[in-house]
C-alpha cells in the first residue's frame, strides 16, 4: 500500500475503491471511512482532507491509520444513498443484529449480510487489523454518535470543536450498521460523525479535522 495507496476493491458498479495507509503498520490501527452513503458527500470530503494533512503529519502518528475516503463511489456519482445494487451499505454489515426488514427502499440491507463487495472488503480489513477505533463520516442531523461505552472517550475528543451534540443513540434502530458490527462482533470502538448538511468544505474540516488528527497523533 505515502501513505501507501492501493485498490481495496471494485464497487458493485465496478468503480475503484481506494485505501490509504499512514503511520507505522505495526502500531494499533484506527480506521477512518467516508462516503458510505452517496447522498452525503460532505463526509467523503472531510476524509479526503484528512489524507492531505496525513501526508504531512503521518511521521508523527502514534498509530496505524487506514483511510477509505469513498466506500460508495456508485452512490456518490449519482447522489444516491445506495450502491449500484440498490443496497444501503450501512445496513449490510454482518452484525449479529442484521435484519432483512427495512422501512423504505433506501434502507434495503441486501439479500444477505455482507452481500456487497464494498462491505465484504471492509469487513476483511477490519478483521485483519483489529482496530482500536473505527470512525465513519456522514451527513444528517449534526451530532457525534458513539456506539458502546469504550467509544465514548473518542467521541469526547471529536466533539471538542464540533459545536453539536454528542449522543449514544442516533434515534432509530440501525441493524446491520457499521456501528452495530463493531459493537456486537468486533468489540471495537466506533464513532459516527454526522456533519451538517451542505456544510462548506473548509468549515467541515475546521470542526472535525483537527480532532481526527489529534487521535492519530496520540494513538490509543
Amino acid at each position: 500500500m505515502i501513505g501507501n495507496m492501493k485498490l481495496l476493491t471494485k464497487s458493485a458498479g465496478q468503480k475503484d475503491i481506494l485505501m490509504y495507509q499512514f503511520g507505522d503498520p505495526q502500531l494499533p490501527t484506527m480506521v477512518l471511512i467516508g462516503g458510505v452513503h452517496g447522498d452525503e458527500p460532505e463526509g467523503a470530503l472531510v476524509v479526503e482532507d484528512f489524507i492531505e494533512h496525513a501526508k504531512v503529519d503521518s511521521q508523527k502518528f502514534k498509530c496505524n491509520v487506514i483511510v477509505i475516503p469513498s466506500l460508495n463511489p456508485d452512490g456518490l456519482a449519482k447522489n444516491e444513498r445506495t450502491n449500484d445494487n440498490g443496497v444501503d451499505l450501512n445496513r449490510n454489515f454482518p452484525a449479529s443484529d442484521w435484519s432483512k426488514d427495512h422501512k423504505a427502499p433506501r434502507y434495503y440491507p441486501g439479500p444477505t449480510p455482507a452481500s456487497e463487495p464494498e462491505v465484504k472488503a471492509l469487513v476483511q480489513i477490519l478483521k485483519e487489523s483489529k482496530p482500536f477505533l473505527v470512525v465513519h463520516c456522514h451527513t444528517y442531523i449534526p451530532q457525534i454518535c458513539y456506539t458502546g461505552e469504550k467509544s465514548k472517550k473518542w467521541a469526547e475528543i471529536l466533539i471538542k470543536d464540533f459545536g453539536y451534540p454528542m449522543t449514544d443513540d442516533i434515534g432509530y434502530p440501525t441493524p446491520g450498521s457499521l456501528g452495530q458490527y463493531c459493537f456486537h462482533d468486533l468489540k471495537s470502538a466506533c464513532v459516527c460523525i454526522e456533519l451538517p448538511e451542505n456544510v462548506e468544505r473548509s468549515q467541515g474540516w475546521k470542526i472535525i479535522g483537527p480532532a481526527l488528527l489529534e487521535i492519530a497523533l496520540r494513538g490509543p
